[in-house]
C-alpha cells in the first residue's frame, strides 16, 4: 500500500465489483507519462502528444489537489495500475475522461466498473445535472463501455477535433442524474 499523499485535496479511494480508483500520486508521473505516450491507447487520447515530463507531472497534481478536476489511477483488486479516470466540473456540467493504458486489461469491463463508479461518487457528492464525453466514432469498445455504463448518444459534432491534420468528428454522449438515480445501484463504497 502506497503512503499517504502529499496533496493536500487527495479524493478518496473509491472501489467497485472490479477495479479500484485511487488517488493520483507524485510517484505515478513517471508512469503516467511513459502510458500516454506509448500505450497503443494514445490512439484514441485527444491531448496533444507526447507529452512532456513536466506536463504530465502538472496535469497530475491539478488532478489530485483540485476539487473540479478530481483524477484517479484505476487499480485491479490484485492491486495492477491499469489506466486513468478523471472528471473536469463546471457548475452543474461534468466532463469524464477515462484511458485503460495496459492492452492486457482491454475487455475486461474495468473501464466499464470505473465509469460506473466514479459517475456514482460523483452524482452522491456534486450538484451535477449531468455527466458528459467525447469519444471517436470508430472507439466502438468505448462506445459500448460507456453505454453499459448507462450513457446515451447525443449525437455527433462535426469536425469538433484537430487530429492527424484535420478536423474530425466525435460522438457527444451524456448520463444526467434522472436518468442515473432511476437505474441506480451504489457501486463506489468509500474506503
Amino acid at each position: 500500500m502506497r503512503k499517504r499523499s502529499p496533496y493536500k485535496a487527495a479524493p478518496t479511494w473509491l472501489v467497485g465489483q472490479k477495479v479500484r480508483l485511487r488517488p493520483i500520486e507524485p510517484d505515478d508521473v513517471e508512469m503516467l507519462q511513459r502510458w500516454i505516450n506509448t500505450s497503443p491507447a494514445r490512439e484514441f487520447i485527444f491531448r496533444r502528444l507526447p507529452v512532456s515530463f513536466e506536463q504530465e507531472r502538472d496535469w497530475a497534481a491539478n488532478a489530485a489537489v483540485n476539487p473540479n478536476t478530481p483524477g484517479y489511477v484505476i487499480q485491479t483488486l490484485g492491486g495492477a495500475d491499469v489506466g486513468t479516470i478523471s472528471l473536469h466540473i463546471e457548475g452543474a456540467r461534468a466532463t469524464l475522461g477515462i484511458a485503460i493504458y495496459e492492452q492486457r486489461y482491454w475487455a475486461r469491463g474495468l473501464g466499464t466498473d470505473a465509469v460506473r463508479v466514479l459517475v456514482d461518487a460523483a452524482f452522491r457528492t456534486r450538484p451535477l445535472v449531468r455527466i458528459e464525453l467525447t469519444v471517436l466514432p470508430d472507439n466502438a469498445r468505448a462506445i459500448a463501455c460507456y453505454e453499459r455504463a448507462g450513457f446515451a448518444r447525443e449525437g455527433v459534432m462535426r469536425r469538433w477535433l484537430w487530429r492527424d491534420g484535420e478536423y474530425c468528428d466525435v460522438v457527444l454522449m451524456s448520463i444526467v442524474h434522472d436518468d442515473w438515480a432511476a437505474t441506480r445501484t451504489p457501486l463506489a463504497k468509500r474506503r
